[in-house]
């Protein structure tokens, strides 16, 4: 993955988001895990846009949303 700003032909945007404590934690235990196991350095925002991008694609965009069985809130 790409550190920093995106770079390319296609325009880009900021999207806050608020998330708790404990998943922001999780989310860096996570990227530190990356680093220590195989040396891959990235960042929060490019974990965030990689994880946003495959849930997108694996979700059919076809009838009525339905949220994932793990999620209890939006």
């Amino acid at each position: 993955m790409v550190r920093g700003r995106p770079k390319g032909d296609e325009p880009t945007c900021v999207l806050a988001v608020r998330v708790p404590i404990a998943l922001r934690e999780e989310l860096d235990r996570y990227l530190d895990a990356l680093e220590t196991r195989i040396g891959f350095k990235a960042s929060r925002n490019a974990i965030i846009r990689h994880a946003l991008r495959q849930f997108l694609e694996a979700e059919p965009h076809q009838g009525p949303p339905r949220l994932p069985p793990h999620v209890d809130e939006l």
